[in-house]
C-alpha cells in the first residue's frame, strides 16, 4: 500500500491487487460489502494516522479513484472542520512505535551529522544506528540499549524531530544510506 497526501485532508491509497489478495479479497468479493473492506478500511486509517501524524479524525469518506487491471487507487477525504492535526510544534508529544527504537527526521543532511557529533561526545556514539532516505528526509534509527531516553530524547531533538514513523517502514519505502553504524560513520568521516 503506498500513501501519498495530496491536500491538507486527502490522501491517496494506491493498493496492487496482490496485495489484497493477500489480505483476503477474491475477485468475486470486490464489489460486494463484505468485513474484508471494513478491515481494510480501518487499516488505512491507521496508517495514516501513523505517517502523516494525525492526532484525531472524524467523519471520513473514501471514494474509488482508479481501478485498472494492476491496482486500485482510492482517496480518503476527511471532515476538515473534525479533523485535528498533530498539535503545534512546541507542544508535540512522542510516542514511540517500539520502546527499543528511537526515529528522528532530518530536512538536512548536515543536521543528522551534528547530531551524530553531539551523540559521540555525551559518549552515546557506540549505539547502534542506520541511516535511511525517504520522500525527501534522513531518518536515523537508533536501537536504545541501556541508555537513559530523556538523554538520548533531549540530545536528539535539539537536532532533528522524533517521528512515530516504523523501522519497518523505513525498511520498505526508504533507502538505506548507512547500516549498523551510522553514528560512529558519521562522526568518523565529516
Amino acid at each position: 500500500m503506498r500513501l501519498e497526501r495530496i491536500s491538507s485532508n486527502q490522501i491517496k491509497y494506491s493498493i496492487s491487487f496482490e496485495e489484497l489478495t493477500c489480505k483476503g479479497f477474491l475477485q468475486e468479493e470486490m464489489m460486494k460489502d463484505t468485513f474484508i473492506w471494513d478491515s481494510l478500511f480501518d487499516e488505512m486509517l491507521d496508517e495514516a494516522s501513523r505517517i502523516y501524524e494525525l492526532d484525531t479524525y472524524g467523519a471520513v469518506s473514501i471514494d474509488i479513484y482508479s481501478l485498472t487491471s494492476k491496482e486500485l487507487v482510492l482517496i480518503l477525504t476527511i471532515d476538515e472542520d473534525d479533523m485535528k492535526d498533530t498539535p503545534a510544534e512546541g507542544k508535540k508529544k512522542y510516542h514511540p512505535l517500539n520502546d527499543h527504537i528511537i526515529i528522528i527526521a532530518f530536512d538536512d543532511i548536515e543536521h543528522c551529522i551534528l547530531l551524530a557529533k553531539s551523540l559521540s561526545q555525551h559518549n552515546l556514539g557506540e549505539l547502534q544506528s542506520s541511516l535511511y532516505f525517504f520522500k525527501s528526509n534522513y531518518y536515523l534509527a537508533i536501537i536504545k540499549t541501556c541508555v537513559k531516553s530523556e538523554k538520548l530524547y533531549g540530545i536528539c531533538e535539539e537536532y532533528g524531530n522524533l517521528v512515530n514513523t516504523s523501522i519497518e517502514y523505513l525498511e520498505d519505502y526508504g533507502k538505506k544510506i548507512m547500516n549498523h553504524n551510522a553514528i560512529q560513520t558519521m562522526d568518523h568521516y565529516f
